[in-house]
């Protein structure tokens, strides 16, 4: 018979189930089905987490909570992991589950990868958890009581609800792996040796898993996590970030042919993208077709290995001269994973 989890998790379930899961009154799931459930889903969330900047340990602890380890109705028949409703933008499918109320509308996914991707970019767009991005990326416990202030959850209980299972299954090690980069996110994650009363020495004794080498990163979209532009000189499809314009390169672009369809100077479509006489983009890249803005509401960027300054200007539709005067940085300054760049003053 399989191992039940702790009187602790046990309290976890019962309080999940009656908050945080619709569709499931009471989520009776094992220790097992939480370890396979984060084994299943902690690529996903580090790569979340390098792409938004939420934390990995948040992210799967919510997941586990929100679907009962993916065992919910709502999971199971709607890929949905984290009990995010239709709201009145969603456009895409729809399923009816009890929640606060009788058939209330939620999102349904092709994929439980599309749900954590949709998690990422609900957090990332509302003005209410905008705070969130403010927190130390590695300070889950200030993550999970923002998300309760924010108004996630209901349960009084959340955050320890929260903080609970990444320190029981020590999910904040994902957070320091994705911190590292791309290279490490294959890396397995140590087994849990530990028990929550273990000694700091013993706990030491966790392998440190090494830094990989990283290429540098350039920033690319598929295009649907932006909204629609629109503009009346190209036929290509537009996509807005930070109050800007930019076109998706496909295979075989350069910025030339770019310039040729939007109808503006090459030069231009350089400078608007910090680009050097000797670089052409690659398929997917973000390819900006009018200047970017001077600052980003985000305010802070953590850096992830292979990121340079023009990748950060990039991915924030801010301009790279901009971003080396609010930190003091030039054409020649190396950064390195754990440096914080400002993205306004």
């Amino acid at each position: 018979m399989k191992k039940r989890i702790t009187l602790f998790l046990q309290t976890i379930t019962c309080f999940a189930a009656l908050a945080c899961m619709p569709g499931m009154m009471f989520g009776q799931y094992t220790e097992r089905d939480i370890r396979a459930y984060i084994e299943q889903y902690k690529e996903v969330a580090m790569t979340k987490m390098q792409e938004h900047r939420i934390p990995a340990s948040i992210t799967l602890a919510q997941g586990i909570l929100e679907s009962a380890c993916g065992m919910s109705r709502l999971a199971t028949e709607g890929n949905n992991h984290f009990g995010i409703k239709c709201h009145e933008n969603w456009e895409g499918d729809t399923i009816l589950v009890d929640d606060d109320e009788l058939q209330e509308c939620f999102r349904k996914y092709a994929s439980a990868a599309d749900s954590y991707n949709d998690h990422s970019l609900f957090l990332k767009t509302r003005k209410r958890y905008a705070n969130l991005f403010e927190l130390n990326i590695l300070d889950y416990t200030a993550w999970a009581q923002t998300l309760k202030a924010d108004g996630y959850a209901t349960n009084p209980k959340y955050p320890e609800l929260l903080t609970g299972l990444i320190e029981r299954f020590q999910l904040a090690r994902l957070d320091t792996i994705a911190m590292l980069g791309e290279g490490a996110l294959h890396q397995p994650l140590a087994a849990d040796n530990t028990s929550p009363g273990a000694s700091a020495a013993e706990q030491s004794q966790t392998p440190v898993v090494p830094a990989q080498p990283v290429e540098k990163k350039v920033f690319t979209a598929l295009g649907s996590e932006y909204p629609m532009g629109s503009s009346p000189f190209t036929y290509r499809k537009v996509f807005e970030n930070n109050r800007t314009y930019f076109v998706i390169a496909k295979k075989g672009d350069t910025y030339e042919t770019i310039a040729g369809d939007v109808q503006v100077s090459a030069a231009s479509i350089r400078a608007f993208n910090d680009a050097d006489s000797d670089m052409q983009p690659m398929e997917n890249e973000i390819v900006y077709i009018e200047a970017k803005a001077k600052n980003n509401p985000a305010k802070i960027h953590i850096v992830v290995a292979g990121e340079t300054l023009r990748y950060i200007a990039q991915r924030y539709g801010v301009q790279l001269q901009y971003i080396f005067k609010y930190n003091n940085l030039n054409e020649k300054s190396i950064i390195h994973p754990g440096d914080q760049i400002l993205l306004r003053h």
